[in-house]
C-alpha cells in the first residue's frame, strides 16, 4: 500500500510513472482532484489493515481505545493550534481545495486518521526497538514505549511538513525557519504522542500475547514506517526542499538497518 501511493498518485497525475517530476509540474491541473480521491482511498484502505493488525496484537478492545483517543486527542490539539496557535508553533490553517475531504472546525477529517495511524506505526516500531509487547505493558512498564514513538514521529515530521506547506495544504500565519514550519512545531508533534499513549497506556488491559507469529507479519506496521521517509524524500528534493529529502533518506537507512539487525538476532 505504501509502494503503491506515490506510483498510482503520479501515474493518475501526470498520466505516466514519471520518477522525478520538476517543481513546475505540479500546478492546478484537471486531474489533480482525482489524484488526491485515490490517495484518500489508499490512506483509508491502509488504515484498515492497521485496525486489523491491532484487533490481533492488541485485542478489539484495546484497538478501539487507542483508535479513540488518538483521533480525539489529535482533533482537540489541531483545533488548539490551529484557532489559538498553541501545541504546534503558531496560528495555522488549511487550505480546502488543496486538502479535499469534509472539514470539522476547519481540520480536514482525514488528519486525525492520518495522526492515529502514523502513531500506531511508530509504537509498532518502538516495540520493535524496546524488545516491549505493546499488549502486555501499562503506563509505568510501557513509557519508554511513549517516548520512543514521540521521537519517531518528530523525526518523520520534520520531513512530511515541509512538503505540506509547499503543496499549500496549510500554512502558519507567521511563517516558521524550517521550510515554513515554525520548529516548536516538532515540540508539539511529540507532546501530541506523549499525551495519546500516555492515556492510551493507563485505558489498555494488559494481555498475554503470545502468538507464534512470522517477524515481518507481526513487524509490518514497522517495514511500512520505515519505507516512508524514503518515499517523502522522493517530492522533498522534486521541491527543492533539499534538508527534509536527506533527513528522510537517512531516517529510513537507520530504520531498516536496526530492523535487519533485530531480524538477524533471533
Amino acid at each position: 500500500m505504501v509502494l503503491s501511493t506515490p506510483l498510482l498518485y503520479r501515474f493518475i497525475r501526470f498520466g505516466n510513472l514519471v520518477w522525478f517530476a520538476k517543481d513546475n509540474q505540479f500546478g492546478d491541473d484537471p486531474h489533480y482532484l482525482k489524484a488526491e480521491r485515490v490517495r484518500i482511498l489508499q490512506i483509508i484502505l491502509g488504515y484498515g489493515y492497521l485496525l486489523y493488525h491491532g484487533s490481533i496484537f492488541l485485542g478489539w478492545g484495546s484497538m478501539l481505545s487507542f483508535v479513540l483517543v488518538a483521533i480525539f486527542v489529535s482533533t482537540v490539539h489541531e483545533i488548539i493550534g490551529s484557532k489559538y496557535g498553541l501545541i504546534f508553533g503558531g496560528k495555522y490553517h488549511y487550505k480546502p481545495d488543496s486538502t479535499p475531504g469534509p472539514m470539522i472546525f476547519g481540520i480536514p477529517i482525514l488528519i486525525p486518521l492520518v495522526w492515529s495511524g502514523l502513531i500506531y506505526m511508530g509504537l509498532n516500531y518502538s516495540s520493535l526497538i524496546t524488545g516491549l509487547i505493546v499488549a502486555q505493558q501499562t503506563f509505568d512498564t510501557g513509557f519508554s514505549l511513549i517516548i520512543f514513538t514521540g521521537i519517531l514521529l518528530m523525526i518523520l515530521d520534520m520531513i512530511l511538513d515541509p512538503i505540506a506547506v509547499d503543496e499549500g495544504r496549510w500554512s502558519w500565519s507567521k511563517p516558521g525557519s524550517f521550510y515554513g514550519v515554525p520548529l516548536f512545531n516538532f515540540l508539539g508533534w511529540f507532546g501530541t504522542v506523549v499525551v495519546v499513549l500516555s492515556i492510551f497506556f493507563n485505558l489498555v488491559v494488559p494481555v498475554n500475547n503470545t502468538k507464534d507469529v512470522p517477524f515481518l507479519i507481526q513487524y509490518s506496521p514497522s517495514v511500512l514506517f520505515a519505507i516512508l521517509p524514503a518515499i517523502a524524500a522522493r517530492p522533498c528534493y522534486e521541491r527543492g526542499l533539499k534538508t527534509p529529502g536527506h533527513i528522510g533518506l537517512l531516517f529510513s537507512f537507520m530504520l531498516m538497518v536496526i530492523m535487519v539487525l533485530k531480524y538477524m538476532s533471533l
